[in-house]
């Protein structure tokens, strides 16, 4: 496999801009390559540890009914195509800075510019299920984030919260710094908080939820994932594989803020990761967590259904009364 990932370092990030401004977001547009398929290969590390949905979201949108998603930050669109895939019957939104790399989208998937941290464009009780995965990076108010989503959220409806943990570890308990002192060095962890951003929301994901009122059946997760493909567990060995393919880019997408945070040699501290990743013997791993969370109340039929019902049914009764529909004069 070959481990050369800063070929791009030179020519520096495709960072965003809203309406002219850098906005909180630090890392590449989804779109930009190779920073799409940073975000695909974490896609699929997430997919194979906790699946795109649990399986009570799962039997909700296959109900038959027309479901709204809102998917917060949605990135390079992975979710939502798949989602769409496995569920035709559902209408996925989804809002992020940046266009995703897609060029035809389906017709029940609609994509909207939109600046999450300026809270949600939308009317309370609007959407089944809120899914936001890894914004962390661009979300300097990370509660109040989620408070929004629930706004949005209707009664009864799912979020769906997944964020990725800045603190690797080793299988055996031992000190990480020191077998891989490349990998956890801290200083993108400092990065982020010079930009009053929190770099352990997946560390405190959990407290994060807790402090969000309105919500019930509260689920919290913590996955370990290997950071190479060293488990001859055939899923772990995948998604190490994915990770050692992500951690190979990631030097070029934090690039220009570690420069901006001070950083002398960026590219010479994430070349020597990449040499510690190559040795399979060390058992470096990560973590992520998760959450499945319910809105209070109870899931009522979706608007749009609920007037085709109405509408059905008052014609049934019109057909009823004089034995046919016809316009009124």
């Amino acid at each position: 496999m070959n481990f050369d990932p800063f070929n791009e370092l030179g020519g520096g990030s495709a960072l965003r801009f809203d309406e002219g401004q850098q906005d909180d977001y630090c890392l590449p547009v989804a779109s930009h390559s190779p920073e799409t398929e940073r975000l695909d290969y974490i896609h699929e590390v997430y997919k194979y540890h906790a699946g795109n949905i649990p399986d009570e979201v799962a039997a909700l949108l296959s109900d038959g009914k027309l479901r709204k998603i809102l998917d917060v930050g949605c990135g390079t669109g992975k979710w939502a195509l798949e989602m769409i895939e496995a569920f035709p019957n559902i209408h996925i939104t989804g809002v992020d800075l940046a266009h995703p790399p897609i060029t035809v989208f389906p017709p029940n998937f609609s994509f909207e510019i939109h600046d999450v941290t300026k809270g949600q464009e939308y009317d309370d009780d609007v959407f089944d299920v809120v899914h936001v995965r890894d914004i962390h990076a661009g979300m300097p108010d990370y509660l109040e984030m989620l408070i929004e989503c629930v706004r949005v959220l209707r009664p009864g409806g799912y979020l769906l919260v997944k964020e990725i943990e800045w603190v690797p570890a080793v299988l055996d308990g031992s000190n990480a710094q020191e077998r891989f002192p490349a990998i956890c060095a801290g200083s993108f962890r400092d990065a982020l908080s010079e930009r009053f951003l929190d770099p352990l929301v997946g560390v405190n994901l959990e407290s994060y939820v807790d402090n969000v009122s309105g919500l019930c059946d509260v689920h919290y997760t913590r996955h370990m994932v290997p950071m190479t493909p060293w488990s001859d567990d055939p899923i772990l060995k995948y998604t190490g594989q994915m990770t050692r393919l992500a951690m190979a880019i990631l030097g070029g997408t934090i690039r220009i803020m570690l420069l901006d945070h001070g950083e002398s040699d960026p590219d010479g501290r994430y070349a020597a990761g990449i040499e510690e990743l190559k040795d399979l013997s060390g058992q470096p791993i990560w973590y992520f967590g998760s959450v499945v969370a319910r809105k209070k109340g109870e899931l009522s039929v979706p608007e749009l259904e609920a007037e085709l019902e109405g509408y059905s049914q008052e014609m049934e009764k019109e057909k009823g009364e004089t034995g046919w529909i016809g316009d009124e004069d």
